[in-house]
C-alpha cells in the first residue's frame, strides 16, 4: 500500500508512524491499494484541537474517509485510524 503524507513541518517520525498505523489496517481489507493522509494546523489560539488529521483511503470500489482533530498530531493520527477501523469492519461485516 502506498501512503502519501502531506503537510507543512511534518517530521519523518510522524510520516513513519503513519505508515505503520496504516499498514495495520491493509491486514483488514485486503483491497487497499493507496492511502492520502492530510495534517494541518489551525492557528486560532482558541481552539484545543488545534492539530487536524484526514484520511483518505482508496480500496477498490469505494473511498473511505475520515477526519479528526487533537491536541498533538499523533493522537488526531490515533483517532482517524480508529475511524477507518470501525469503517472497515462495518463493511467487512455487510
Amino acid at each position: 500500500m502506498d501512503v502519501i503524507v502531506r503537510g507543512s513541518n511534518v517530521p519523518s517520525s510522524l510520516r513513519t508512524a503513519a505508515q505503520r498505523k496504516l499498514g495495520r489496517l491493509e491486514r483488514m481489507a485486503r483491497d487497499v491499494s493507496r492511502a492520502e493522509v492530510d495534517f494541518s494546523e489551525e492557528h486560532n489560539p482558541r481552539i484545543q484541537r488545534r492539530h487536524r488529521c484526514a484520511v483518505i483511503v482508496h480500496r477498490r470500489r469505494e473511498l473511505v474517509r475520515a477526519r479528526a482533530a487533537a491536541m498533538a498530531p499523533e493522537a488526531a493520527l490515533d483517532l482517524v485510524v480508529d475511524k477507518l477501523r470501525h469503517q472497515v469492519t462495518r463493511d467487512k461485516n455487510r
